[in-house]
C-alpha cells in the first residue's frame, strides 16, 4: 500500500509539472512591466480573490517586433462574476479622443503608436470614464498560430467571400489558423471594407476568447503556452490568471457587444471617427453600472 501511494505521488506530481512549466515558461514570456499598474480611477485595490469585476483593453497590434506599427483592433472588456457576464465594446481606432500630453485630439491608434500600451490605456480611460485595470495586446499576423493551437474556432460569417485561395460562405463556418488570418486580412468588399475587416477581426478574437474558456484538454496546453509565447504581452500575473480561470469562469460563455459607431469627419484636413457625445456618456453608464453591480 505504501509503494501505491508513493506512484500516486510521483503521478500527480508529474501531471502538475506537465501542466505548470509550459503555463509558467508562456508567462514568464508574455508578462509586462506594466504589471503593478494601478488605475488612478479606482479607490480602492483591485481584489481578483474576492470576484472585483475587472475590465481589460485587448489590442490586435500589426508589430514587426522592433517598431510599433498600428492598434488595428482595439477592445475593452468588463469582466462582472455576479452577473455572470462580459461586456465587450470595440472603439473604431480613428476615433477623435484626447490623448494625454498632445495639445490637439488626435486618432486613438496614434496614443498605441506615440506611447505604447501605456499611453493607450490612459487615452481609453479619459475617453470612456472607467478604470482599465488589465491589457492584453496580440500580434495579429499570430492569429494563425494561437488558433491552431487551439484546434480551430467556428463562427458566423455574415458576408460570402473569397480570399486567399479560401472561400468563406455566409452562415456557421470552421476556421484554421491560416484561414483565419486570411479572413481578418480581407477589407475588398465594398465602401466599408476597413470597417468590416476591423469587425471581423473582433468576431475572431472573441471566438478565440470563447474557445479558450471552454478548452477542456490537457493535451493542447503546450501548444497554446508556445502560441502565447510568441504572439501575447500582458499586464495578468500568473496568480491573476489563476484567480480569473477559478473565479470568472462561467462569465467568460456570456458575453454582450456593445457598439460604438461615429460618422466620418474631416477637421484641419484629418478624417477621424467622431462619436456623438451622448453615445459616449451611455456607454460609459453601462460599463460603470457592469464594473460595479
Amino acid at each position: 500500500m505504501k509503494h501505491k501511494w508513493i506512484w500516486i505521488t510521483a503521478l500527480i506530481l508529474l501531471i502538475v509539472t506537465i501542466l505548470f512549466i509550459p503555463i509558467y515558461k508562456a508567462y514568464q514570456s508574455i508578462s509586462d512591466p506594466l504589471t503593478e499598474r494601478q488605475s488612478s480611477l479606482r479607490d480602492e485595490v483591485l481584489q481578483l480573490q474576492e470576484k472585483d469585476p475587472f475590465s481589460v483593453i485587448l489590442l490586435g497590434v500589426d508589430d514587426d517586433g522592433q517598431v510599433r506599427r498600428s492598434a488595428g483592433t482595439i477592445m475593452v472588456l468588463t469582466v462582472n462574476p455576479t452577473v455572470q457576464s462580459i461586456k465587450l465594446l470595440h472603439i473604431p481606432r480613428e476615433t477623435r479622443v484626447d490623448i494625454p500630453g498632445q495639445d490637439q485630439p488626435d486618432k486613438l491608434n496614434h496614443a498605441y503608436k506615440t506611447g505604447g500600451v501605456e499611453l493607450m490605456m490612459e487615452s481609453v480611460e479619459e475617453f470612456i470614464k472607467i478604470p482599465i485595470d488589465y491589457f492584453i495586446k496580440i500580434n495579429m499576423e499570430g492569429v494563425e498560430e494561437v488558433v491552431d493551437a487551439m484546434g480551430g474556432i467556428t463562427m458566423e460569417n455574415e458576408k460570402d467571400f473569397s480570399y486567399e485561395g479560401y472561400h468563406f460562405p455566409a452562415g456557421r463556418i470552421s476556421l484554421n489558423g491560416s484561414q483565419a488570418l486570411a479572413y481578418i486580412r480581407m477589407r475588398q468588399l465594398g465602401e466599408n471594407g476597413e470597417e468590416e475587416r476591423q469587425e471581423r477581426q473582433r468576431k475572431v478574437i472573441e471566438e478565440v476568447i470563447r474557445t479558450g474558456a471552454d478548452l477542456q484538454s490537457l493535451t493542447r496546453y503546450d501548444r497554446i503556452a508556445t502560441a502565447l509565447m510568441n504572439n501575447v504581452k500582458t499586464n495578468f500575473t500568473i496568480k491573476d490568471m489563476f484567480e480569473v480561470k477559478q473565479n470568472y469562469q462561467d462569465a467568460l460563455h456570456h458575453i454582450d457587444s456593445i457598439n460604438m459607431q461615429g460618422t466620418a469627419e474631416k477637421i484641419n484636413g484629418v478624417y477621424y471617427e467622431v462619436i456623438d457625445d451622448e453615445r459616449v456618456k451611455e456607454i460609459s453608464k453601462i460599463l460603470q453600472n457592469h464594473l460595479d453591480s
